[in-house]
């Protein structure tokens, strides 16, 4: 017995029908802080249960003997323990009760199981947000595609009535409110994790100090800034301005919750995860990251609520006061950056947030170097595939309006048809997400494939499943996001025709080989996944 027990992974207890301790295995001192000469003896429940919960524990000890004596094969439960220092351990015990000279034993083998349980929790919650957000990124689409009709019509108007006080006035409302819900559809992209990101290595506390300064010059006088940044803190790999907007957030939210006043800490260190560790804050991967905690000393978060605060349009504020959109998208933002993100909080003694984004390998995006503030027509000839026919109306307006030659497909098997027949274009302008079998990129790659020299602009309502992660379509092209104005579309189809970009986002001249460059990107790909395979090991 004694070798079973020096040898097994689990803890091993023994007590009496009384809750005396009789056995305490080296991995019992392990789990419980205890050693085995303090634990013999004393009273198993005093060691390992908080003591407001004692009196119950106890009870509900003196219903289960007679229950494990009643179970041959002895029972299997789980408990929640309290480790010597105050911290709660989750166990799985499995008890077996003995009769030994009239006295009864019970024997105990006890697994931790926090860190299981939790990743089991946060897996849970993360295919929770993952439906949800599905659900939103498409809801989001769907009126990204009515918006960008009512913004581009809505500017017809406008310049119709230019003259016209009063309707002018009301063209200018209608304008506004699209814009609003715009910024409505680009939050709930970012929930869903579908907006188009330009991530770049970030010093991080570079950062952080330009955030400390806007927050003391704007926040009350009551709340205290600290910044507490650590020392040779890894660049960070992420979009600058949608961290901005997170960390604003949070901060915002802090703010919000010390009305009397209080302290508002940022610290940043750099983090190593095991398998484990990324798993229990939900981080893509095991690797390296850089830590960002937002600290307040504010009223804290209910336990009751705690699992939905990332949940959109879910808020605590009072009506008209805030969206509930904006923890769901740091939430989105920083899960779309392949990283993590993890909330502790205490009512009455405040909240902690901490995000952790992966450490940069290498910065990948560079300016294109085109002036995008000429804003000029063309006459070339577009061919403009969208399966939306209110979209396509208005784009074909907008386009012959702009002095281009327009030939309009409603979906993938419509414009592979017109450029079989040999209709002369000079550029693809495609929807990424359409119906059919083929969606905007597969289309694309057919056409280049066979004209090396056409040029691809795309447009989305969302992207993110049919681009690049790093919010660029393949191939180099640039992408146009839904809802888009009239000078938007000019740009950056002037841009596009005048200027190809390489994959990594270098401007080169024309002509140039689509294909080549696909092929290039997939090279260099390879050998950065090859470099980061090696430097893991």
């Amino acid at each position: 017995m004694q070798a079973v027990i020096k040898t097994a992974l689990d803890a091993f207890i023994q007590i009496d029908e009384n809750g005396t301790v009789l056995e305490w295995s080296f991995q019992a001192e392990a789990l419980t802080g205890w050693t085995r000469q303090e634990a013999l003896g004393a009273d198993a429940v005093d060691l390992l249960v908080a003591e407001p919960l004692r009196a119950g524990f106890r009870q509900r000890m003196a219903r289960l003997v007679p229950e494990l004596s009643a179970a041959p094969a002895g029972m299997r439960f789980e408990v929640t323990l309290v480790h010597r220092n105050g911290d709660s351990i989750l166990v799985e015990a499995s008890s077996a009760v003995l009769r030994i000279g009239g006295r009864t034993i019970i024997n105990t083998f006890v697994r931790d199981i926090t860190q299981k349980r939790a990743a089991e929790e946060q897996l849970i919650q993360s295919q929770k947000m993952e439906a949800v957000g599905h659900l939103t990124g498409g809801i989001a689409h769907e009126f990204n595609n009515m918006l960008t009709v009512i913004t581009g019509t809505i500017e017809i108007l406008a310049d119709a009535v230019k003259d016209n006080p009063p309707l002018s006035t009301i063209t200018k409302l209608i304008s506004e409110a699209a814009d609003r819900g715009a910024a409505l559809t680009s939050s709930l992209l970012s929930f869903a994790r579908k907006q188009a990101l330009q991530p770049a290595e970030i010093d991080v506390n570079a950062l952080i100090e330009e955030l400390a300064k806007l927050l003391l010059a704007t926040f009350d006088k009551k709340i205290e800034i600290v910044t507490k940044l650590g020392g040779n803190v890894w660049l960070a790999y992420a979009d600058r301005g949608q961290l901005s907007s997170a960390l604003l957030n949070l901060a915002i939210n802090a703010r919000d919750a010390m009305l009397d006043g209080g302290r508002l800490t940022l610290t940043t260190r750099n983090v190593v995860f095991g398998v484990r560790e990324a798993l229990a804050v939900g981080a893509g991967y095991a690797g390296d990251y850089v830590e960002i905690e937002i600290a307040d000393t504010g009223t804290g978060i209910p336990q009751a609520i705690l699992d939905r605060i990332f949940d959109p349009f879910f808020s605590t504020k009072e009506v008209g006061k805030g969206t509930g959109l904006g923890l769901s998208m740091v939430f989105g933002f920083v899960k779309q950056s392949g990283g993590g993100i993890k909330v502790a909080s205490e009512e009455g003694r405040g909240t902690v947030f901490t995000i952790y984004l992966p450490k940069a390998e290498a910065s990948t995006l560079r300016p294109t170097g085109y002036d995008d503030r000429k804003i000029v027509g063309g006459t070339e000839t577009i061919l403009c595939v969208e399966d939306d026919r209110d979209v396509r109306h208005y784009v074909t307006v907008q386009l012959e309006g702009l002095g281009y030659k327009v030939i309009p497909a409603a979906d993938a098997t419509e414009a592979l048809a017109i450029a079989a027949e040999g209709t002369p274009f000079d550029l693809l302008f495609t929807d990424i997400v359409m119906a059919g079998s083929m969606n905007g990129r597969e289309l694309a790659e057919q056409m280049v494939a066979a004209r090396p020299s056409l040029r691809v602009l795309f447009t989305s309502g969302y992207a993110y499943d049919s681009l690049h992660t790093q919010g660029r379509a393949t191939m180099g092209a640039p992408l146009l996001r839904k809802p888009y104005r009239k000078a938007e579309l000019a740009r950056l189809l002037r841009r596009s025709l005048d200027t190809a970009v390489d994959s990594a986002g270098d401007a080169i001249p024309t002509p140039y080989s689509v294909q080549a460059d696909v092929e290039a990107f997939l090279r260099r790909q390879a050998a950065e996944d090859n470099g980061t395979t090696r430097s893991r090991k």
